[in-house]
């Protein structure tokens, strides 16, 4: 074999290009072309979204479904539902796709950064130091499928009466202990995104709380503010009543395309889709977990159950000779897609380091009713760390053994040129 990296002008590994994700079931066809024939297109007019929240009630145990747009509007509308807003603080971890802090924005609040621990999920200790008279809630983040460590965070909440807001964005699936993520906090919120473990069209979101009249909130909010409460279709209480908006709210419904996308993968979801992800993350792990470049692999456990959306490694940087970007790029030149983590320290976005907010009065930085948080002084080391030091592999469903193998071979071939 030519050990000259294929980003060198070497030859790749690989030159059949990966499966595609996401891939449909091609019978969705038939689905959606019966909705276009119906003219029923809207949430209010067909049942498909209605038949979709089911399925997800279904899945994830007792409590309500509510579908939105997409993972943001899901975390905005649970946020607010909650009843957090000016004044109020968010404690978060920073290592998160940007939406994470923006929705507490969006519901006028401040984000406060805890750091995260070694697992890639917020850690405990951090929380508690991070924890003032303003504090309303922790928002974790159950990054790459992996399971924060929601007994330790629930201590906090409790001790601290605070909501606890589970971003499970990229953890459809995954369990702590035997308790579905989303489903432990106050409010569970998912992302159904081109890239996630399922996708409803390319965009698409969820709430999952266990309280009834929270779920009257959440479905008020995301429908206008319309009394929902009434249990009365919208389209019925028009024609009833002239005033029908006690609240603020906002159009986040999801389609009926998009929602008949959603119910034909949740119904493969459990057998072929969750579970060739966990082969896939368990295969790779196996592989990799002993590799001489390999501090942490993915945790996954009884108690901490990953989903596998991606699987990350942390390397010991010290044994290479180049940056986690640069060892991420010739894997991936291999014919292999391998990234590095692009948002280790979102504090470090313009949006915060110059704090610009909306509107002329730079809502919520310059509210009065918030204290001043100058963003440039968190240090999140672990986070930072974490960034400069994270291999991650997606373990998508059309994989199989021997893309892992591949994964395999190319990051060792990467190894083997960059080794000091």
């Amino acid at each position: 074999m030519n050990n000259t990296l294929a980003i060198h002008g070497g030859t790749p590994i690989n030159k059949t290009a990966f499966p595609a994700w996401p891939s449909f079931d091609k019978t969705i066809v038939e689905d959606i072309a019966e909705i276009i024939e119906t003219g029923k297109v809207n949430y209010w007019t067909g049942d498909k979204g209605k038949q979709f929240e089911s399925s997800l009630q279904s899945y994830l145990g007792e409590g309500y479904a509510i579908s939105t747009t997409n993972g943001t509007s899901a975390l905005h509308t649970a946020i607010s539902s909650l009843g957090i807003g000016p004044g109020d603080e968010v404690i978060c971890q920073p290592y998160t796709f940007i939406a994470t802090a923006f929705s507490i924005m969006q519901a006028g609040a401040l984000p406060v950064f805890a750091d995260v621990d070694l697992s890639h999920t917020l850690d405990p200790e951090s929380v508690l130091e991070n924890i003032n008279e303003r504090t309303k809630a922790i928002l974790v983040v159950h990054t790459f499928g992996v399971a924060t460590d929601m007994e330790a965070i629930m201590q906090i909440a409790r001790k601290h009466n605070l909501l606890v807001i589970e971003d499970c964005a990229q953890a459809l699936g995954s369990k702590f202990g035997n308790q579905h993520l989303g489903t432990i906090g106050d409010a569970g919120c998912y992302s159904f995104c081109q890239s996630k473990h399922i996708t409803t069209g390319g965009e698409g979101g969820a709430i999952f709380v266990s309280s009834e009249e929270l779920a009257w909130k959440c479905r008020s909010f995301r429908d206008h503010g319309f009394d929902v409460a009434k249990r009365i279709e919208l389209l019925e209480l028009e024609q009833k009543l002239p005033y029908i908006h006690p609240r603020l709210g906002f159009n986040y419904r999801m389609t009926e395309v998009q929602s008949a996308i959603g119910i034909k993968e949740m119904a493969r979801f459990e057998d072929w889709n969750l579970a060739q992800r966990k082969k896939n993350g368990k295969y790779l792990s196996a592989q990799l977990g002993e590799h001489p470049l390999v501090l942490h692999p993915p945790v996954d456990d009884d108690i901490r159950v990953n989903s596998f959306w991606w699987a990350p490694f942390v390397l010991d940087m010290q044994l290479i000779s180049c940056d986690i970007k640069t060892f991420a790029e010739s894997i991936a030149a291999e014919g292999v897609p391998s990234f590095h983590v692009p948002w280790p320290e979102i504090y470090y976005e313009e949006a915060f380091t110059k704090t610009q907010g909306a509107g002329l009065k730079n809502y919520p930085f310059n509210d009065p009713a918030h204290r001043h948080i100058d963003y440039s002084q968190f240090d999140c080391k672990t986070a930072r760390f974490l960034g400069e030091s994270t291999l991650v592999f997606p373990a998508h469903p059309v994989y199989c053994e021997s893309h892992m193998e591949l994964m395999f071979a190319a990051f060792n071939k990467a190894y083997e040129y960059y080794k000091k």
